[in-house]
């Protein structure tokens, strides 16, 4: 499912440059050949995707333009995906409110669609930004109503998201027995579905909860637990914290040449894959250890590594706010030109119903003229049917919007009302054409009769 595997890449894993690059190009590569709206809506929302860790500007952009795209072939799918990474790109940006206001409306999409995983999993979205502003309530709220959804319709990689999630959140909020309840089944589940991912990042807050509860000896044995799976799935965000939290087991127990060993190795894989929160962690706590040992030389150099960090992230922090800001307002400016187009072409359009509702009574008006006058009457017959198909079309063509606003676009629903109109437009249509060229062509023979009669007087008074 890409919504969960969206959350998936979005909290556990990290793509080396290199690989990125080779994604991205081949993505671009086949953007040009796309032919259909569809086709380039779905290659740019896979664009977006692959740009959310790292550029989440160039993801919004992508992801709105994948989003006009759907809209405009109303392909409620490309909508709902495109909704989900502009909101992952504001979430990026730390820009909370923007992110739920986008997730509410792939909310409203999925709802319209009606596929559960999909709601499931936008609860879901949901919960994480409300964990991220550190609103507990309304992100237990949101997860639990995904596990609902899971259990409701047996869906097992929901359940297993649903309930790490709800974990992690309890843990955060340090309601400990409840965060160890739901970890460990989310761990018992990713065993099941043989989620190799999954039962890493499981393992690894589950040393996570026992560290916080003092109890050291199960906290090292998760997190050693953790690491073949962290490895093998090179997921190095989660890796770093397990080495964090093992090196504070080992400098609570007064080993500081382990601990130093493990902070080391967090400090160096956050670093290197610029985990800048993960390596001010590792650095403090290298800052402690050779502090308590009494070596104020590497004491006051991890210090400073930690204090220079701290400000790098800080300027990142206030460039992302500020970034978020530019691309929220340009995002209106757009929306606003949009909205004006639309107006603009909604205005045209109406101009056109008008100028053909004034045409059909003028095409009576000729099919009368032409009735007085001495004129084929076929061409008087053609032009009064030509009257009652434009008018009968013209009805058609004004109830459409309608018909298709309250069916909500669906081409099954739209087919049987217009089939029900025309059953009882067509016999109408017939008895009124019948009608019209019968009165028309007693009009052209009365005119005919009266012209000859005054032809007749003019005769006999020569």
């Amino acid at each position: 499912m890409k919504f969960l595997a969206l959350i998936c890449v979005v909290l556990f894993t990290t793509f080396t440059a290199s690989a990125q690059k080779k994604v991205i190009d081949s993505l671009y590569k086949d953007l040009s050949y796309k032919k259909t709206d569809t086709d380039k809506a779905i290659t740019l929302y896979n664009l977006s995707y692959y740009y959310i860790n790292f550029k989440p500007d160039s993801a919004m952009f992508l992801a709105k333009e994948a989003y006009d795209l759907s809209k405009k072939r109303k392909f409620l799918r490309g909508e709902s995906w495109a909704l989900s990474n502009m909101a992952n790109a504001f979430h990026a940006l730390h820009n909370y409110p923007k992110a739920i206001e986008y997730y509410i409306e792939q909310l409203k999409i999925e709802e319209k669609r009606g596929i559960p995983e999909n709601i499931g999993s936008t609860y879901l979205s949901m919960a994480l930004v409300y964990n991220s502003e550190k609103d507990v309530k309304k992100a237990l709220g949101y997860a639990f109503r995904a596990d609902s959804i899971a259990k409701a319709n047996k869906l097992p990689e929901l359940a297993l998201f649903a309930k790490l999630n709800i974990g992690d959140i309890y843990e955060k909020a340090n309601q400990l027995s409840s965060a160890m309840v739901y970890t460990h089944n989310a761990y018992e589940l990713s065993l099941l579905q043989k989620n190799d991912q999954i039962t890493g990042v499981a393992l690894n807050n589950l040393g996570n909860i026992y560290l916080k509860q003092v109890d050291y000896l199960k906290a090292y044995d998760y997190y050693k637990k953790s690491i073949p799976y962290l490895k093998g799935t090179e997921d190095f965000n989660n890796l770093a914290e397990c080495y964090v939290g093992i090196a504070k087991v080992f400098k609570a127990q007064s080993k500081p040449d382990s601990a130093i060993f493990y902070a080391k190795q967090a400090y160096k894989l956050a670093n290197d894959n610029e985990f800048f929160a993960k390596a001010v962690d590792a650095s403090a706590l290298l800052s402690r250890v050779y502090k308590s040992q009494f070596n104020i030389d590497s004491a006051f150099a991890y210090q400073e590594v930690m204090l220079k960090l701290t400000d790098s992230i800080d300027n990142k922090e206030r460039a992302k706010e500020v970034q978020s800001i530019t691309i929220a307002e340009e995002l209106r400016q757009k929306e606003i030109i949009e909205a004006k187009a639309k107006e603009a072409e909604d205005r045209r359009q109406k101009l056109q119903l008008l100028a053909i509702g004034i045409m059909i009574p003028i095409f009576f008006l000729v099919s009368v003229f032409l009735s007085r006058r001495k004129v084929s009457k076929r061409v008087i017959e053609f032009s009064g049917i030509i009257s009652l198909l434009m008018l009968f079309e013209y009805l058609t063509l004004f109830i459409h919007p309608f018909v298709a606003e309250k069916s909500h676009h669906s081409p099954f629903i739209e087919i049987v009302v217009f089939v029900i109109i025309a059953a009882l437009l067509t016999p109408t249509h017939h008895k009124v054409e019948h009608w019209l060229i019968n009165k028309l062509s007693k009009i052209r023979e009365h005119h005919l009769q009266m012209r000859q009669k005054e032809i007749d007087e003019l005769e006999k008074d020569e």
